[in-house]
């Protein structure tokens, strides 16, 4: 089989190419023309049959020659050169390339302008390649200004690094303040923040949110402090309840360690009413049950159970909020809320069983009449009856303890084993029983 000559390949498949292509702009010289069809034929050629070299030569005489011709033309340049730098033998050749690849797209950038995918992918070569070289990381650096500019349209890549680049810049001595730091890590908060929005991987955002956070930490170092925190950058909160700040103020005070900051409950607050969910509001709950708010701490947990869907997390809330009714004095209603607790979560069944048992034992007080001792003392058989469900032996034994005798019963004209009604709150009936006598 004969080959064709080199000159009429190129014709033929010049023809085929242009005839597929967007209209190509050849200089007006008819002989830089002629050669600038053929560097684009063996451009494209090159390219698709991975002679990067080949192509990137082309390219070159092209983007000095006929520098207009097509937009892909600069695409294919700065792809041929990255991958020309990334088989280099050396450091030396691979940065050449490199140099050469972030040139070419500042031409296409100055003849064409860059897509947003463009400037995201340049700014994150930047960091793929040079993020531990000092000369190259204010470049690096002004690049992702360049692509937080349009936050909706930041690739996760350039996520975690933007914020390892800016530490990685002041590890080096470069001149960057506290407020520039936090600038940036504000922005890049906000973007994750926005990819939430979006509806992106919940887990994997997660872990975006603690690298950045443990980055600003490495950052700023000591300087990151609860009175950092408390004196430059919550105060807008008092003017302004912003959410975003807010969100920020609020993880940057979980990190710390600085829960005690006026700050930490304005901020859950201010995030609770953007978005209520129930982890805020059961943090917020908590914080008011320690401080002694009961009735902001209930309201605050049926507000955590109304957000959730999930049985076993609302019957850990059920059952706090019986803890909260009991510091109240509202027994029976820490007895109800402990019963939903069981039937929302039938594995805690025996702890809310020894919880009402310990309820009707601290009862008695409140409720014996003092007028017949085998009546005030059926608060105890109750009590009895709630650790035997619990299948708690010390709870029945200390309820035993405080049985009538069989002496006591006699008097009273009563016997072992008949029912006895128990009234006050507990309005419960159970069986008469004795403990032995001394």
């Amino acid at each position: 089989m004969k080959l064709l000559p080199l000159s009429l390949f190129l014709f033929l498949f010049s023809s085929a190419l242009f005839a597929q292509m967007p209209a190509l702009k050849f200089p007006d010289d008819p002989a830089k023309a002629k050669i600038a069809k053929d560097k684009f034929a063996i451009s494209v050629d090159a390219m698709a049959s991975q002679n990067y070299q080949r192509a990137a030569n082309a390219a070159q005489w092209l983007m000095k020659e006929a520098p207009e011709l097509y937009d892909g033309l600069y695409i294919n340049a700065y792809q041929a050169y990255e991958k020309l730098a990334e088989a280099a033998e050396s450091d030396t050749e691979k940065n050449q390339y490199l140099d050469t690849m972030f040139w070419v797209y500042d031409q296409k950038e100055a003849i064409y302008g860059l897509t947003d995918r463009e400037k995201n992918n340049k700014a994150y070569k930047y960091y793929k390649y040079w993020k531990s070289n000092k000369e190259k990381l204010g470049d690096g650096i002004n690049s992702y200004k360049v692509v937080y500019e349009t936050p909706e349209e930041v690739i996760n890549n350039n996520v975690v690094s933007y914020m390892d680049m800016v530490r990685r810049y002041k590890a080096y001595g470069m001149s960057l303040s506290s407020e520039e730091v936090f600038n940036t890590y504000t922005k890049v908060m906000d973007v994750i923040a926005l990819k939430e929005v979006q509806g992106e991987d919940a887990g994997k955002l997660q872990k975006y949110k603690e690298a950045v956070n443990g980055l600003l930490t490495m950052i700023m170092g000591d300087e990151l402090n609860c009175e950092f925190i408390n004196d430059k950058l919550a105060p807008p909160l008092d003017q302004n309840a912003d959410p975003k700040l807010a969100r920020k103020v609020f993880s940057l005070l979980l990190n710390q360690g600085c829960s005690d900051s006026p700050y930490f409950i304005k901020s859950a607050k201010i995030i609770q009413s953007d978005e209520p969910t129930t982890g805020m509001a059961k943090i917020l709950a908590q914080r008011a049950y320690a401080s002694g708010d009961f009735k902001e701490a209930e309201a605050l947990y049926i507000e955590a159970m109304n957000l959730s869907e999930d049985p076993k997390a609302k019957a850990d809330l059920q059952f706090a909020l019986a803890d909260i009714y009991l510091r109240d004095g509202k027994k029976s209603q820490a007895r109800n809320a402990a019963k939903e607790a069981a039937n929302l979560d039938p594995e805690r069944t025996n702890e809310v069983w020894s919880f009402i048992g310990n309820l009707y034992m601290s009862s008695f007080n409140d409720c014996a009449k003092k007028q017949s001792q085998i009546e005030d003392r059926a608060i105890f058989m109750a009590a009895y009856d709630a650790f035997q469900k619990a299948g708690d032996a010390k709870g029945m034994a200390n309820a035993k303890a405080q049985f009538p005798t069989v002496s006591d019963i006699f008097t009273a004209n009563k016997e072992a084993g008949e029912n006895i009604s128990v009234g006050c709150w507990i309005n419960v009936s159970t069986t008469l029983r004795t403990r032995p006598s001394n």
